[in-house]
């Protein structure tokens, strides 16, 4: 494996049951998980329906301002290890593209969601938030060179989407 990519989104901004489909749990009609996450499942208008009903807060959106303060809270870690070869940082989910941790990825991946969400939370704005990221994240393992070039030409392109150059920030390993 020569590096990973990595996925999280914004609160609430992708939730089970989605139209764009989701790895999710399941819920029937009393909210009673009816099929475990782990699989590939389509859209379901009763899971959408029950994750909303138990949501804790409204979706989040990260505004310009938190999402230079997720950036640069990323940049102080992924200076070090592991080093990042590609960021999108996007109102509402992350993308990065990391070489393979040397510490467990969850505990890896914890610190750069616990650490930014932690910052983001101490904006005025934000005080009576409590959650900034989706609980999980999800992974991809990357083994050969032309897939890590196809993953980090995919990520660079949300960036150009948004105006900004394909590797916005100098930590960024090129």
């Amino acid at each position: 494996m020569i590096a990973l990519h990595v996925i999280w989104t914004t609160y609430l901004t992708w939730p089970p049951g989605d139209s764009r489909s989701h790895w999710s749990a399941l819920f029937d009609l009393y909210g009673r998980i009816r099929i475990k996450g782990g699989q590939l499942n389509g859209s379901d208008a009763i899971t959408k329906e029950c994750a909303l009903s138990i949501a804790k807060e409204s979706p989040k959106l990260l505004t310009t301002l938190e999402q230079s303060i997720v950036a640069e809270i990323l940049g102080t870690h992924l200076c070090l290890s592991p080093k990042c070869h590609a960021v999108a940082i996007e109102s509402n989910h992350v993308h990065l593209s990391i070489d393979v941790p040397t510490e467990p990825i969850d505990r890896c991946i914890g610190r750069l969601k616990g650490t930014t969400s932690s910052a983001v939370g101490k904006l005025p704005e934000n005080a009576a938030r409590r959650r900034t990221w989706t609980t999980g994240y999800w992974k991809v393992f990357i083994d050969d060179h032309s897939a890590f070039d196809a993953i980090r030409e995919y990520i660079e392109n949300h960036n150009v989407r948004r105006a900004l150059p394909p590797a916005p920030y100098d930590w960024i390993l090129r």
